[in-house]
């Protein structure tokens, strides 16, 4: 049979003749995904599809080469179901991140942040951020950003927890200017001290 004459049908149901579900039962066990598995019957699908679609791009003659028919089948089925795990996998991270997120920000505000507080908190980071000098905008990114402890930092700039130390306090008191705590001081004075 040509390879323009194969169709999925076709492909579906040489996978149902001589034993070929082998093939699908054999790159799932390989993956780890066993009939007892939550998502088994999800990827049984979607592996018996991938082998229909193989069974039509498979660019041999199938009567001739029907072991090697079996491995590019086998191949097949195996990367696409490797596949969908790994983007599964990386959607998981991404949410147990954003969790994460969302915890470490009620951590800091005591509660979940409203809309309001997340842009007053932007805004002040955005006055702040101006005043600071290039050491001090890196640690206020790392800081509040990419929320990094001191010596997360400190490993990060390859500089001392005393210079982390030092370029929070100025941080903090530029914020203070800024938040208008300190509007009975002098901006230049306050950077000094």
């Amino acid at each position: 049979m040509e390879n323009n004459e194969r169709t999925i049908k076709l492909g579906l149901e040489h996978l149902l003749e001589d034993g070929h579900e082998k093939i699908v039962y054999g790159a799932l066990k390989k993956l780890h995904i066993n009939t007892r598995s939550v998502e088994f019957d999800d990827f049984l699908q979607e592996a018996r599809l991938v082998y229909a679609k193989a069974y039509v791009r498979f660019p041999q003659d199938l009567q001739e080469n029907d072991r090697q028919f079996h491995g590019y089948a086998y191949q097949a089925v195996y990367w696409r179901v490797l596949d969908i795990i790994r983007y599964r996998q990386k959607e998981k991270d991404v949410q147990a991140v954003e969790l994460e997120d969302d915890e470490k920000q009620e951590a800091r505000w005591g509660h979940k942040p409203s809309w309001v507080e997340r842009i007053m908190s932007d805004q002040l980071f955005q006055e702040v951020y101006k005043l600071c000098t290039p050491a001090e905008k890196r640690f206020l990114k790392a800081c509040y950003v990419e929320q990094l402890s001191g010596a997360e930092i400190a490993r990060k700039e390859k500089v001392s927890r005393q210079s982390i130390y030092k370029w929070r306090k100025a941080v903090g008191k530029k914020a203070l200017y800024v938040i208008g705590k300190g509007e009975d001081m002098d901006y230049t004075k306050a950077l000094k001290k």
